[in-house]
């Protein structure tokens, strides 16, 4: 049953006849329906504050005073209303700070451990190609030792004397004791040969402990850098992380801040519209009039800009980048139904 008139039409223009038709049907309605959450209860208001004034002129008090009594239990829901509607617009701005950071949070423990993925497997990559070139080089100094053309060997004097005994000997024909200085001379040879043999191999040990010695001190001074390097991202993590809670907490203790404000506030005002018998509004339109002339306006502006300022640093994350935020910090009243 449509029980309002067209939304262009002025109630105070309806004669008292067509206003206590209206009353009736919108009195009906609620005896029958109720007020819950669909029905308009400003409207409701309008149409029975015109039709008590109506009953004023005419003289009928108790009709007025049935009125006004039905007026003053609207009044109480509409303003119950909107303390819900308060209530639940701020749970939702806590909630959607928590999500905001628990999304910040999230982008921020997946660029970081992307960072330290990369910064590890370039370590394994380096480590792998340090160990490659040490493997070519060592490979090279085996073949250098393989391939080398041997000299000839540098034999003592007393072996060269008895060389030239035993071809001086065989040249007398004195071929007893050349076999005996050959015999000599031979095993003197043999001496010094396994002497020399033990020499360059003594001297390739030597050099190839040093380039061993050398690849290591290479291998375990590149670690020591990528550990340092790993330990200056972690430090990098850590302090970047503090930074995130801590502007979360700056944030949050704003808003708190901000909804405790508002919350005060419009008790404040609630409680002084229910000692103001002469007013004809409800405390919620009271409410609306205060946030007209000021009373939540320049305070929450200033708190606003501070926290989208705040919420804009919290949107920097660890690589530079941002992302779009919910705007969790701003704090509206909810609209009046």
């Amino acid at each position: 049953m449509d029980i309002l008139p067209p939304p262009s039409e002025a109630f105070s223009a309806i004669n008292d006849e067509q206003q206590q038709i209206l009353a009736r049907r919108v009195l009906e309605e609620i005896a029958t329906v109720g007020t819950g959450a669909d029905v308009p209860l400003d409207e409701y208001i309008k149409i029975l504050a015109e039709y008590r004034k109506s009953c004023e002129r005419k003289g009928s008090y108790k009709e007025a005073e049935m009125v006004q009594t039905v007026l003053k239990q609207l009044r109480l829901e509409e303003e119950e209303r909107h303390l819900n509607a308060l209530t639940q617009q701020q749970e939702n701005e806590r909630q959607g700070l928590e999500e905001a950071h628990m999304l910040e949070f999230q982008n921020f423990n997946r660029i970081w451990n992307e960072k330290i993925d990369a910064f590890e497997e370039h370590q394994l990559d380096c480590e792998a190609a340090m160990l490659e070139r040490h493997s070519m080089e060592l490979a090279e100094f085996h073949a250098e030792m393989t391939n080398e053309i041997p000299t000839r060997p540098k034999f003592s004097k007393d072996l060269l004397n008895l060389r030239k005994i035993q071809d001086t000997l065989a040249l007398q024909k004195n071929y007893t004791e050349a076999h005996k200085t050959k015999l000599k001379a031979d095993k003197l040879e043999a001496q010094e040969l396994e002497r020399i043999n033990r020499e360059r191999a003594e001297r390739y040990s030597k050099k190839e402990a040093q380039i061993l010695s050398r690849h290591r001190s290479e291998l375990i001074a590149m670690r020591k850098r990528m550990e340092r390097g790993k330990a200056e991202l972690e430090r990098a993590r850590k302090k970047e992380l503090e930074m995130l809670l801590q502007r979360y907490h700056n944030v949050k203790r704003g808003l708190q801040g901000q909804q405790n404000i508002i919350k005060a506030k419009t008790g404040n005002i609630l409680l002084k519209h229910a000692y103001n018998r002469k007013s004809d509004v409800s405390g919620s339109t009271a409410i609306n009039v205060s946030m007209g002339a000021g009373t939540f306006g320049p305070l929450m502006t200033s708190k606003k800009k501070t926290n989208v300022a705040a919420m804009t640093g919290i949107t920097t994350m660890a690589d530079g980048g941002q992302y779009e935020d919910t705007n969790y910090g701003e704090q509206q009243l909810p609209p009046i139904r």
